[in-house]
């Protein structure tokens, strides 16, 4: 690697080193918020365990006729503090893989500053002789070079964002594709429990997914931010998979509000697509632009240090 490549790896490290500052605090607060949800979670599912211990007041409960509705109850609130909590926990770890990663870029690249310093240091004597126009001239290509360098990492790192976030919607299409195959069998034969229980799966694999999508997706939003011209556009929220509600009430009408449900996520994901797809061509021209000012800024630099 020549020190024209070294030097321009180098320029990218300060971008590299705000976004790892940024993703640490993220992970912080993301922490801070796992942690909270698994108290919640954990007291909501004391709260069941209370009632089903026969302690005093469900024994009066049942008296009064009221226990099995406040059992269940408890039950729905339990499953959604440990969904919250689920999307939490996977929210943490992605950032934390996501740090690691970056982590090891950023090591890699302070190594290449070590190496680009040290040539510098060689070639002093070469770089002092530019003076007058020439000596501007040099400080105004490398002040551009910088510029186009930051830019040309803010959109790869964008770039790598939505390519993501359009694996993780893939697959939850995937998943909710064979959770409507198995929602219209149940809906309309009055499936037992092997179609429930194959339903239920594909569903919770698009709830994961799901969770993993909103996070990628507001990564997606802060890196577009990070670049000039571009904003989140068409990339909005998807609501997550309704769930459960056939489990309480197991007859064709909520079936049919399961199935129902499982359409309008996929078309939601089937609209997300399509703003990343736009997201990621518009990316991909900023891109070739960029990298077409870094070329001209080159063949400026070297017919600059030719002319002395």
């Amino acid at each position: 690697m020549d020190i024209s490549e070294l030097r321009d790896r180098v320029y990218s490290l300060p971008v590299l080193e705000n976004k790892m500052s940024d993703l640490q605090r993220e992970l912080n607060r993301a922490h801070d918020e796992v942690s909270a949800l698994l108290r919640q979670y954990e007291r909501e599912r004391g709260d069941v365990e209370r009632l089903e211990k026969e302690s005093l007041s469900s024994f009066l409960l049942k008296l009064a006729g009221k226990y099995e509705d406040k059992l269940e109850r408890e039950q729905r609130e339990e499953i959604s503090a440990k969904l919250a909590y689920d999307r939490a926990a996977i929210r943490l770890e992605s950032l934390t893989r996501d740090r690691d990663m970056l982590g090891l870029r950023i090591g890699e690249l302070r190594a290449d500053e070590r190496r680009y310093q040290a040539e510098l240091s060689n070639r002093r004597a070469e770089l002092g002789s530019l003076t007058g126009q020439n000596a501007d001239h040099y400080a105004e290509l490398e002040k551009q070079r910088k510029a186009i360098i930051a830019q040309i990492t803010e959109i790869r790192e964008a770039i790598s964002a939505a390519a993501r976030a359009k694996a993780t919607a893939l697959s939850a299409q995937e998943s909710l594709k064979s959770a409507q195959g198995w929602a219209t069998y149940d809906a309309f034969t009055r499936g037992g429990i092997i179609s429930h229980i194959a339903k239920y799966s594909h569903i919770d694999s698009a709830e994961q997914n799901f969770s993993v999508l909103s996070s990628q997706l507001r990564d997606l939003k802060t890196e577009l931010g990070d670049v000039n011209g571009m904003s989140a556009g068409r990339l909005s929220e998807i609501s997550s998979t309704q769930r459960a509600v056939d489990f309480w009430f197991d007859n064709i009408f909520t079936d049919l509000s399961v199935r129902g449900q499982i359409i309008d996520n996929a078309e939601q994901l089937g609209r997300l697509l399509c703003g990343i797809d736009t997201t990621e061509s518009v990316l991909n021209a900023k891109l070739r632009e960029c990298e077409t000012e870094l070329a001209a800024n080159r063949r400026a630099e070297e017919t600059l240090l030719v002319s002395l």
